[in-house]
């Protein structure tokens, strides 16, 4: 159908629609629709193509949660930012657990818990008074559609479920009041990208307190904590850089904590390179906490990364109290590390193929990008993924996490999964890179597979024109096999 007619055929089914529709997904009822049907594996992308898959007739519930959780991201803005399963979980915990709610009554009960929690903040009471739709609307509405609410806004089987699993993945309430282990506790259960918003929300009115140091409060209470609440204790601690100096030598000598004091103090240059032993060591605590958080893979890349050959020796070497653990759950032949297909797009057309090992980090993927793209890396850049964005940290970029320590196969978790990233802070040269395919049979370096379009011109000056270098993709290939030998030759010395 042509867009001019969309408003016209949907005014005769009587569904919301825009006055000037660009594209079909403008039409909110038809979004929901082919992002659930994604989700659910009915219908897949080939190329330029939108196939029916081989599915089942009926969803599985997991299918079906998948679905509610894609479509919230899709259709749902939280004015406060906060991750909108939060918002749809506090609804279905205030209908579940209360009378049935009005409209407007509901929408203010959910923002006083919202405000409580700590994920609203004080935009949230203007939002009555806007002329945007509130996200409690939307969210009743995607919940009736879903079937998670009967027609009387009753909680039906599939909502309670529905609330069971955003209870165990959306991001815990962290108060002011808490203790630091029990902060510690809970950040243990979230994703590394997801922990510093609720530890800014736990440390701001510490701040305002002379009488109290909220980071030697975690420090502290790491000693005693698990590996993944150590190591978030560890990389909040890290981000103050030359400020936490002190606390880093208070517990240098401390047996849990001193190898990564003496590392952070090495690469702050207040002390000598670390030893082996504590290098070991670090890379075990790392290592254990990836696989408590994300599993096997990602505790085995760890190590991949800190180790390189000889894991299984290094890990007992390392003197770690848990490193048996660790050594139990790590396969005794690692399989191949599956590849990435990815589609980097620029503008008009202009975009390129490539394979990768999904273990590379995005500051890794950087490197990829400059050579898939000709740039010259002249300029700052960053990654954003859903939660968070990334740069290199050498520049110390406002509010962006180490590129180098956040890799691919949680950037981009799922085929048709997509992130950004923007060259040129001041020219935005805006790049979309969408996961298309995971090959199980692996890839040893990035290999390009294709494009199309030019090189860009970097710093384009009308006063000297420059002809654009045309796509060589042997020219790209040769260029990305000798980057990644030398950077490989690199570590190998080191």
């Amino acid at each position: 159908m042509k867009p001019a007619l969309v408003p016209e055929a949907a005014r005769a089914l009587r569904v919301p629609c825009p006055a000037k529709v660009r594209r079909l997904s403008d039409v909110a009822v038809v979004h929901q629709a082919w992002v659930g049907a994604l989700a659910m594996g009915f219908i897949e992308i080939s190329g330029s193509r939108a196939v029916q898959a081989e599915a089942a007739a009926e969803p599985t519930a997991r299918q079906w949660f998948a679905a509610v959780e894609q479509v919230l991201a899709a259709r749902v803005t939280d004015p406060c930012g906060a991750d909108p399963r939060i918002c749809c979980q506090v609804t279905l915990t205030i209908l579940a657990e209360k009378a049935p709610l009005p409209g407007e009554a509901l929408s203010q009960a959910v923002a006083e818990e919202m405000r409580r929690r700590g994920d609203w903040d004080w935009r949230a009471p203007i939002l009555a008074d806007a002329a945007m739709e509130h996200p409690v609307d939307w969210i009743v509405a995607i919940l009736r559609d879903f079937g998670a609410l009967d027609s009387r806004m009753g909680v039906t089987a599939l909502g309670e479920y529905a609330r069971g699993e955003f209870g165990r993945r959306v991001p815990p309430p962290i108060t002011s009041d808490l203790s630091a282990a029990a902060v510690l506790r809970l950040l243990a259960d979230l994703p590394e990208e997801e922990i510093w918003e609720p530890v800014w929300r736990w440390r701001l009115p510490a701040d305002r307190d002379s009488t109290r140091d909220p980071l030697r409060e975690l420090l502290q209470a790491a000693a005693d904590a698990t590996a993944a609440a150590r190591i978030s204790a560890i990389e909040v601690i890290g981000e103050r850089g030359e400020y936490a100096v002190p606390l880093w030598r208070e517990v240098r000598l401390h047996p849990m904590l001193g190898a990564h004091a003496r590392s952070a103090l090495a690469d702050l240059d207040h002390g000598p390179d670390p030893s082996r032993e504590d290098v070991l060591w670090v890379a075990v605590d790392c290592a254990l906490a990836a696989l408590d958080r994300y599993g096997v893979s990602d505790a085995l890349y760890v190590l991949l990364d800190a180790i390189g050959d000889d894991i299984r020796e290094s890990v007992r070497d390392s003197g770690h109290p848990e490193a048996a653990r660790l050594l139990e759950a790590l396969p005794l032949t690692p399989p191949p590390i599956p590849a990435y297909q990815m589609k980097i797009s620029l503008y008009g057309g202009l975009w390129r193929r490539v394979m990768v090992p999904e273990n590379l980090s995005l500051g890794d993927l950087h490197e990829v990008i400059q050579v898939l793209f000709g740039w010259g890396d002249d300029h700052l850049h960053v990654f954003e993924t859903v939660s968070r964005r990334y740069a290199d940290p050498f520049h110390s970029l406002d509010e962006c996490g180490d590129e180098y320590g956040y890799r691919l196969n949680r950037a981009l978790p799922a085929p048709r999964s997509k992130i950004s990233y923007t060259y040129d802070l001041g020219d935005c040269w805006r790049h979309e890179i969408m996961l298309e395919k995971v090959h199980s049979d692996g890839i040893a370096r990035p290999v390009c597979v294709g494009g199309r379009g030019d090189n860009p011109i970097e710093d384009y000056n009308p006063d000297y024109p420059e002809d654009p270098v045309p796509f060589d993709q042997k020219a790209v290939n040769e260029k990305l096999a000798a980057h990644f030998a030398q950077v490989e030759g690199a570590s190998d010395l080191s």
